[in-house]
């Protein structure tokens, strides 16, 4: 799923703000005290997505899946790089 940059930056302030809110009046979401700065429809599409759900009137939560996305995926390493023998390696000339 490739979600842009407006909603992983929402999916992250959600996260960061303890993962549940409330939806105010104008359809934003307020959370860990502060209104949010997306707009309803960033929210709308994240819940058609199911990476936010409902947790009560008027309120949503970050889902599993919503952590998976918003979560940095790790660096990829060619294992053709990697040394599994511990053998020391030579240092080049000049090093002390």
């Amino acid at each position: 799923m490739t979600l842009t940059d407006s909603q992983r930056d929402a999916l992250s302030a959600l996260r960061a703000a303890g993962g549940e809110g409330a939806i105010d009046r104008h359809g934003g979401v307020v959370a860990a005290g502060e209104r949010l700065p997306f707009l309803a429809d960033t929210w709308l599409r994240l819940v058609t997505l199911g990476l936010v759900a409902g947790a009560g009137p008027l309120r949503i939560r970050l889902t599993a899946a919503g952590e998976v996305a918003v979560t940095p995926r790790g660096r990829k390493v060619d294992p053709r790089l990697l040394r599994t023998d511990n053998t020391p390696t030579p240092a080049h000339p000049g090093a002390e």
